[in-house]
C-alpha cells in the first residue's frame, strides 16, 4: 500500500464525482424485487470502482482492462472512499465490483466474527454477504494490517507486542476507521486492555500518518503489509498474539446480476496470478514512482496474460 510518498488520502471533489450516480444507478440491495436475480449468462458492460488509496485503485485497474481485454464494456468509478462509502456504492448499484479483502470486509457483514484462519475467514465472508453480492476467488495476495511504532519508541518503552503499549501514555493516529474498528483502537482496548492519550485523525496508512510517526506526533499508527516505507524506514510491526488483526487476502466483490461466467473466469484468472510480493512491487511504483495505475496494471497484464 502507501508509503512516505504515496497518495492514499481520499480527494473530496474526485469522491464526490464517483459517487454521483448513487441512488440511482441500479437496483437497491434489500428493495423487494432487488439482489434477487440470478447471474446472468451474458453482461455487456460493468462498472469497477475503487476504495480512496493507490492499491484498490490498482486493482480495479487489472479488474476493468482485464474486463476490457474481453470485450466488456468498462466503466470506472475510482476513489469512491472508504469502505463505507463504496459499500453504499455497491449496494445500490452505482458500481458492479471492487476489489476487497476478505478479514476487513467480513468484519464489516459480520461485526462479530472473530475468524483469523484465512480460509475460515474466506468461507465465513461469503455467508456473510448481503443477498446480491458474492464475493469470487480469494487471491493467494493479501495486505495485512499491521501496527506500527518507530524503532526510537520501540526501543524507549520496549514495545514488542501489542500489548506492550498498556500504560504508555502514547498517542496513537491514522484513519477515522481505524479509530473505531475491531482492528484498531476498539480491539486494543478490549483484548489488550490498551489506551491512548490522544488520538489524531489523519489519513488510511498515508502521507500524514507516515510523517507525524516520523515526526513523533503520533507514537503509534495503522500500516499495511505491501508498504515499503515499513522496511524502508525502519518501522517496528507489533505482534499481536490476540489476533485483532484479521487476514487480508484480495478478493473481488461483485453483484450477482453482474456474475456471469465470462467474467468470473476472467477475475478468478486475474486473482490467481497476483502475490503479495508482486502486489508490493506495483504499488510502490505508483506511491514511490509517481507512475500512474492505469500505466501500471497495463503492465503486469502484458506480463502475466490470462488464459
Amino acid at each position: 500500500m502507501l508509503r512516505s510518498t504515496l497518495i492514499r488520502t481520499a480527494i473530496a471533489g474526485v469522491a464526490v464525482l464517483g459517487l454521483a450516480g448513487c441512488g440511482g444507478g441500479g437496483d437497491q440491495l434489500g428493495n423487494d424485487n432487488a439482489g434477487s436475480s440470478p447471474a446472468p449468462s451474458k453482461v455487456s458492460s460493468i462498472t469497477v470502482g475503487s476504495a480512496d488509496f493507490s492499491e484498490s485503485q490498482l486493482l480495479a485497474e487489472i479488474y476493468g482492462q482485464a474486463l476490457a481485454a474481453k470485450g466488456i464494456e468498462v466503466k470506472k468509478k475510482p476513489n469512491i472512499g472508504n469502505r463505507e462509502t463504496y459499500m453504499a456504492a455497491i449496494k445500490d448499484g452505482s458500481v458492479d465490483l471492487v476489489p476487497e479483502y476478505t478479514g476487513a470486509a467480513l468484519a464489516y457483514f459480520d461485526k462479530n466474527s472473530t475468524e483469523t484462519d484465512p480460509d475460515k475467514a474466506y468461507e465465513a465472508l461469503k455467508k456473510a454477504l448481503t443477498p446480491g453480492l458474492e464475493v469470487l476467488d480469494k487471491s493467494p495476495a493479501a495486505d495485512e494490517d499491521t501496527i506500527v511504532v518507530t524503532k526510537a519508541t520501540a526501543d524507549k518503552y520496549g514495545l514488542k507486542s501489542l500489548g506492550d503499549l498498556k500504560d504508555k501514555n502514547l498517542i496513537a493516529g491514522g484513519s477515522s476507521e481505524f479509530k473505531v474498528r475491531s482492528a484498531g483502537l476498539k480491539g486494543l482496548k478490549e483484548k489488550y486492555g490498551v489506551e491512548f492519550k490522544e488520538y489524531k485523525t489523519l489519513d488510511a496508512g498515508g502521507p500524514l500518518s507516515i510523517k507525524a510517526l516520523e515526526d513523533n506526533q503520533i507514537q503509534v499508527t495503522n500500516l499495511f503489509t505491501t508498504q515499503s516505507v515499513i522496511k524502508e524506514q525502519g518501522f517496528v510491526q507489533l505482534d499481536d498474539p490476540e489476533n485483532i488483526l484479521p487476514p487480508n487476502n484480495i478478493v473481488p466483490l461483485i453483484r450477482t446480476d453482474h456474475k456471469s461466467d465470462d467474467i468470473v473466469a476472467t477475475l478468478n484468472a486475474v486473482d490467481a496470478k497476483l502475490t503479495t510480493d508482486a502486489l508490493t512491487d506495483l504499488v510502490k511504483r505508483i506511491d514511490a514512482g509517481k507512475e500512474s495505475a492505469d500505466a501500471v496494471a497495463k503492465d503486469w497484464l502484458a506480463k502475466n496474460p490470462l488464459s
